[in-house]
Order: C-alpha cells, then sequence, then structure tokens
C-alpha cells in the first residue's frame, strides 16, 4: 500500500501556540492530551490549511505594539512516487525544475520513488522545500522539463527540456493537493451534512459537507458501500441501514433503524443525535480512501464510551490511514496505545502551549509500571493530585476526608501489595514509578504515596521516606482502621447489622477486655490505639454478633468512617489532619 504520511508538524504564531518547534507524529496513531484550554483543538484545525484564519499568537514576551508575525504551518510530508504522479495526472501535465545533469529524469526523482518534502502554509500563500537532488556540479541550473498526460495510457508523453530562469515548477501545487485531498478534520461540533447538492467533486470536501454526493457515487461499488454500511452497524447498532437518496439536484442522506426498513420511518440525517454524521464521514474516509490523514477531536465528546470504544477498535483494523487524535479519556489512549502521545500545557507565565511527547514504547512501560503498583491509565491520567495509598480501605475512606475547599481533581489509588513491595525493597515502589512514570507526558502534575506503619520497622520507614524525597507519608497509628475503634460509632453500625439496639457501653467494654490480644507485629503495643485494630474488629463483630457478621473492612470501614464525620467529626480530627497534610505538600 503507498501512503503518505505527515512524518512531522510545527506550528507557529497561530492562536496560543508561539512555536511547536518538530512535533513528530506517529505511523499510524498520534493523540493528544491536555486540559482545557491547553490548545488541543487549535493543535489539531492546524491540519485543515483550506480554513487556515488569520489568528496570530499573542503572548507577554512580546511587546503589545509589536507587529505580529503571520500563522505559519509547517508539515514534512512523505509522498510515494505513484501519488505524486496521480496528482500530476489529474493536471493533465507535469512542469518540474531540473538541471542539465538531471534532465528528464527528474520526472523518475519524482514518480517513481518515495520523497520527503516540507510544505508550510501561511493565510496568504504556501510554499515547498524539497531537497531530492544536490544541484551542485549538475550543469546548468535553469532547465525546465514539462510532459503531457496521455489520458489513453496513463503516463506522461514526449517529456521535452526547455529553459527559463526561474523554471516552472509544479511540485509545491502537485503535493499541497495531495495533502489537502486526502487530510480530514473531524471537529467536535454537530455536523449539519445531511444534504447536498450533486457536486461535482471526484473527492469529500475537508468539511464533509458533499457526504451524501460522495456516498451516492460509493453506492456504484457494492461491496465498498455494503462494507460501509457494515461497518456503520459495528459503531451504531441501532442504524439498520444508511439510506441515500437523490430529490431532482440535491442528494440526501436518512437512516433507517426500523427493522422492516420501512421508507416512511427514516430519520434524515440532519434529525440525527449528534456525532452520528461525523461516524458516517470518519467510515466513508476508512472505505473509500487507499490512505489519508484522519484528524479526530475528541471522539469522546460527541459519541457515547460504548461507540467511541467500537469506532477505536474499528480505526486499529485501517493500517493504511494515518490518524491524529485529542482525548480526555484514558481509555482512548489504552485502546489506541499510540506511537505518539502529546500533552499539550498551558504556560500562563509565558502564554503560550507547550507541547511534551511520549513515545509508544514510553505509554506501554508507563502502563505496566503502572500495572506493578496496582494502578492503570485511568488512575492518573487527567487527575491534579495522585495518591497512592496503602490498599482498597483508604482508597474508599480518603476522599471522605479530604477538605471540602479542596478544589485540584484528587484520585486516591489503592496499591497492590505495597507493604510487601517496601518491607522486601524500600526503593521498589519509587523506582517503579520513577522509570516508569516520571517524565511521562501521563505523569500528574503531583503525587503522593501514603502508608500504614503495620509490618514496617523504623529502619524500613526511615528508608521508605528517604527513598521516596518527600512524595511518601505514614499514618500516626499502625493502620487505618485504628481511627475507627470508637464505641458508639460500632454500637450504631452493629445495631443496624443486628436490628436491635447494641449498647455502646457494652463495646467500649469488650474492647478494654481484649485489645491486648491483637498485637502489631514490630509496634509496642502500648495503647488501644496501637493494637491490631483490623483483626479486633473482625473478633469482635464474629463475638458480639455469635458469627452473624462478619466485618467487611471496605463497606463497614466506609460506613464507620461516614458515622463519625456525621455523629463525632472530633475523633477523625487527626486522620483528617494528616490527610489535610498530605495535600497540602503538594
Amino acid at each position: 500500500m503507498l501512503e503518505v504520511r505527515i512524518k512531522s508538524v510545527r506550528i507557529r504564531s497561530y492562536k496560543s501556540f508561539e512555536d511547536t518547534g518538530t512535533v513528530k507524529l506517529g505511523e499510524h496513531f498520534t493523540v493528544l492530551v491536555g486540559q482545557n484550554s491547553a490548545g488541543k483543538s487549535a493543535f489539531l484545525e492546524a491540519f485543515a490549511t483550506d480554513r487556515l484564519p488569520h489568528n496570530p499568537h499573542r503572548g507577554p514576551k512580546r511587546h503589545a505594539a509589536a507587529p505580529l508575525p503571520p500563522s505559519t504551518l509547517t508539515f514534512d510530508l512523505e509522498v510515494p512516487g505513484p501519488e505524486h504522479k496521480r496528482a500530476a495526472l489529474a493536471r493533465g501535465s507535469a512542469h518540474f525544475a531540473s538541471t542539465e545533469g538531471i534532465g528528464i529524469g527528474i520526472l523518475d526523482v519524482h514518480f517513481a520513488q518515495t520523497n520527503r518534502y516540507v510544505l508550510s502554509y501561511s493565510p496568504s500563500s504556501y510554499t515547498l522545500d524539497s531537497r531530492l537532488f544536490d544541484r551542485q556540479g549538475s550543469g546548468r541550473q535553469d532547465v525546465q522539463v514539462s510532459a503531457n498526460a496521455d489520458l489513453f495510457t496513463g503516463e506522461f508523453a514526449d517529456p521535452r527540456i526547455s529553459y527559463r530562469s526561474p523554471p516552472i515548477d509544479h511540485t509545491t501545487e502537485y503535493v499541497s493537493s495531495i495533502f489537502r485531498q486526502t487530510t480530514f478534520v473531524f471537529r467536535a461540533e454537530r455536523y449539519n451534512v445531511g444534504r447536498s447538492g450533486m457536486s461535482g467533486y471526484e473527492t469529500l470536501l475537508p468539511d464533509a459537507s458533499n457526504l451524501p454526493y460522495m456516498l451516492l457515487r460509493l453506492n456504484r461499488d457494492y461491496k465498498a458501500m455494503e462494507r460501509f454500511q457494515e461497518l456503520v452497524a459495528e459503531v451504531l447498532p441501532f442504524i439498520r441501514r444508511v439510506v441515500v437518496s437523490a430529490f431532482g439536484q440535491e442528494v440526501e442522506i436518512s437512516i433507517q433503524s426500523n427493522p422492516e426498513l420501512r421508507a416512511d420511518l427514516a430519520t434524515p440525517l440532519n434529525e440525527c443525535g449528534t456525532g452520528v454524521a461525523q461516524v458516517l464521514a470518519i467510515i466513508y474516509v476508512l472505505v473509500a480512501y487507499d490512505a489519508a490523514q484522519i484528524v479526530i477531536d475528541e471522539p469522546n465528546s460527541f459519541l457515547h464510551p460504548g461507540a467511541t470504544r467500537r469506532l477505536l477498535q474499528i480505526l486499529k483494523r485501517f493500517a493504511n490511514h494515518q490518524f491524529i487524535l485529542s482525548t480526555h479519556a484514558a481509555e482512548v489512549i489504552s485502546v489506541l496505545r499510540p506511537e505518539v502521545l502529546l500533552l499539550l500545557k498551558w504556560e500562563p507565565a509565558s502564554g503560550e502551549t507547550v507541547v511534551t511527547a511520549d513515545s509508544g514504547a514510553n505509554v506501554a512501560h508507563l502502563r505496566e509500571s503502572l500495572g506493578e503498583l496496582g494502578a492503570s491509565l485511568t488512575d492518573v491520567f487527567g487527575y491534579d493530585v495522585v495518591v497512592f495509598v496503602e490498599g482498597p480501605t483508604e482508597h474508599r475512606c480518603f476522599p471522605l476526608l479530604t477538605p471540602a475547599a479542596e478544589s485540584r481533581t484528587i484520585n486516591y489509588v489503592a496499591m497492590r501489595e505495597a507493604s510487601r513491595l517496601t518491607s522486601k525493597s524500600p526503593e521498589a515502589v519509587f523506582d517503579i514509578y520513577r522509570k516508569g512514570v516520571e517524565g511521562s507526558a501521563l505523569e500528574p502534575p503531583t503525587t503522593r504515596f501514603s502508608f500504614d506503619r503495620e509490618g514496617r520497622s523504623e529502619q524500613q520507614m526511615a528508608d521508605v521516606l528517604r527513598s521516596s524525597r518527600g512524595q511518601a507519608r505514614f499514618i500516626e497509628a499502625p493502620m487505618y482502621e485504628s481511627y475507627l475503634l470508637h464505641p458508639g460509632a460500632i454500637a450504631a453500625l452493629l445495631g443496624a447489622l443486628e436490628g436491635e439496639t447494641i449498647n455502646a457501653e457494652a463495646v467500649q467494654a469488650w474492647i478494654m477486655e481484649n485489645w491486648t490480644r491483637f498485637p502489631v507485629k514490630g509496634l509496642p503495643l502500648s495503647s488501644v490505639e496501637m493494637c491490631h485494630a483490623g483483626d479486633l474488629l473482625e473478633d469482635m463483630f464474629s463475638t458480639l454478633t455469635d458469627g452473624r457478621h462478619s466485618y467487611l473492612k471496605l463497606t463497614h470501614g466506609e460506613q464507620l468512617t461516614r458515622w463519625l464525620l456525621e455523629s463525632d467529626p472530633g475523633h477523625l480530627e487527626r486522620i483528617a489532619s494528616y490527610v489535610e497534610g498530605l495535600l497540602e505538600g503538594s
């Protein structure tokens, strides 16, 4: 398969971008991530070169009275010779600058091999930079090679040489035409493309406004049309058939969801829900084009999560196309596993968007490293603060203790076997994190680790604190359950389970009689708070209910926490202050 590929892009003086530098793109998938207003949509808009507005970057580094440079987009393109030839044949003639040494061989240089071209756009012009051969020592430089297309053979006939300064060279027009005709930008907005005229265009317009006419043309190819129908139904199962009808000089698309395909029950596309038109246009490009550059702005914003997942799985089957997407959903990254991941971040101080890149290998390594910690991309992507906690109980209860005034987005992630990792090798957790997560485009701005004291010696805790470089904290008590040994809260919970009143004094008496039976390994048994509260609660629930109920760490831990926050919040003051301090250090 001969495929045009965008190898890299550079955006200068456009909206929030002062200068991105050269940004390399993936062969198959590139995914952009970033907060709202970070510049993701503006980055993708740049690929719609036919609609490039004059919108230069304005930033604090430039004097208010200084002239603004024009917006400039530069694409490094890899263009197969046959694709270049096809574009030239469509024009009916070819004109290339050559040298005396190369002569008419310039046709083979352009048409018989894959070449790299650097195409630059500004609102008023576009230019091409190609270094296909060394012009030094090649004789005269004012050589022009021209040839006319033979419509019967599909070749260029009778190439001829002339001399003029400067020589006419249509390479820029050909390459620009290829790029524009095979690059499609699908925005995260409602598309009103359900009806169009009988256009004379041979290709889908960049804004998909002639989609009805192009689908009418696709009807000529039965296999292609059936493939289109199958893929649409795979993404949106409620669609039984996409119907294309001609009315005089207009063509209309309607959606048939009735099992009997009754014509009177078909719904015009323009009356269908958001996202349906985008799906039809995207799948049309997949089916109708041998290779294209498909840019999709936040597919999860106009499709249901299930439909998004199915669309992404379809995109993965079409290796001949190049895809560039933006997203706020970690699942998009997980499904696509892009070769390149780009983080766009707005920097207020410099007044510009900065682009940070991760390779696909880095993303895979990130996924594996998070898996070692018991986490996933979904756990870290898009949060301001990520706190890795000892286990599921803290994961469930720490959010309840987070200060109400906290405005940042915080996720508490339960680590997998944190005790084993830190007791055998205190550096292990942080080595995994630093080697796999730190420096990644998906790394959250702030990360903290919270551990219990249970099962760790003073030396081990000191080693963990040193290895964490300030990221780790230990709660004061041996474990979270130590803060839940409140007779009133336990009596209320047992009473709800038993369906009768349980006396708080009886619970208090049982605790005082039995707490010394539950030591914590490695810690002195100096008070009730220093006992193994988890084991104590398990024994108490079984004993006081005659075996009818067991202590469930997650469910009952959360219920006890909620009761205390409502009825005696002062009892949780120390652990609540700990959580607040954990976040304040960020």
